[in-house]
């Protein structure tokens, strides 16, 4: 049997983003891939660095054909597949847009407001059948922060989490889950230790919630861990002075 050495198992930790609508000889991504034991890659439509504001989404044929060459080139080097993640909550936050001809989604507030776990299924349901027509395989979601500050910029404001209520959260949560399981795409919560009562966006300065946090804000990510459905966590870009000074 195979026995990875340090510089694989570093490798295989690695989750990267790279820049194209194709893999060409000369990206980088190839020698990562091939070479140094990448073991995740993540897909932008826009690239705030560059003038272009393009990065890897165009359409859904050439991101099917983008992510067929990834694992190409992946099991063409002797290795198990490649980890093709991508941040499609649905509603605001979503990588897959319509001018890019991928169908509409809605937000997780609008789900949790209704409340009914079918339909959050069946929107989850078609989330989950295109991700896998695609070959995405891993969505950095569901959001399960509680909605404490409904002004917050990053959270509340535009729609990304399903209720204040950590119940309501974990419900739809697992539902959106699950039904990404049964199509054999990993998942994410986020944001450790809970983003819902931030007043400030965390991508743009220092953000700190020691005064608005409470460990209420825990309750989703416990209630998942406990069912053994949390596949990946994901830390928000947060001070907490309550969990460490």
């Amino acid at each position: 049997m195979h026995s990875p050495g340090i510089k694989e198992k570093i490798g295989s930790m690695l989750l990267v983003g790279f820049r194209g609508f194709s893999i060409s000889d000369e990206n980088p991504v190839l020698p990562d891939i091939k070479e140094h034991f990448l073991g995740s890659t993540i897909l932008f439509d826009v690239d705030l660095t560059s003038e272009t504001k393009e990065r890897n989404i165009q359409s859904p044929e050439q991101v099917k054909q983008l992510n067929r060459q990834l694992q190409d080139i992946r099991q063409n080097s002797g290795k198990n597949n490649l980890l093709i993640s991508i941040d499609q909550e649905g509603g605001k936050v979503n990588r897959l847009k319509t001018r890019y001809g991928f169908p509409s989604s809605v937000s997780a507030h609008y789900l949790g407001l209704r409340d009914n776990t079918s339909l959050t299924r069946e929107h989850t349901e078609a989330l989950a059948r295109l991700l896998k027509s695609l070959g995405i395989n891993w969505n950095h979601a569901p959001v399960v922060d509680l909605n404490v500050n409904p002004g917050n910029p990053v959270i509340g404001k535009i729609e990304r989490s399903f209720s204040n209520d950590p119940e309501v959260v974990t419900r739809h949560a697992l539902e959106f889950i699950e039904t990404h399981h049964r199509h054999d795409i990993l998942t994410t919560l986020k944001h450790f230790p809970g983003h819902g009562s931030s007043t400030v966006d965390s991508h743009l300065g220092f953000t700190d919630i020691s005064r608005s946090w409470t460990e209420r804000e825990l309750e989703p990510f416990r209630n998942i861990i406990e069912e053994k459905k949390a596949d990946a966590i994901m830390t928000a870009h947060v001070f907490n002075r309550q969990l460490d000074e």
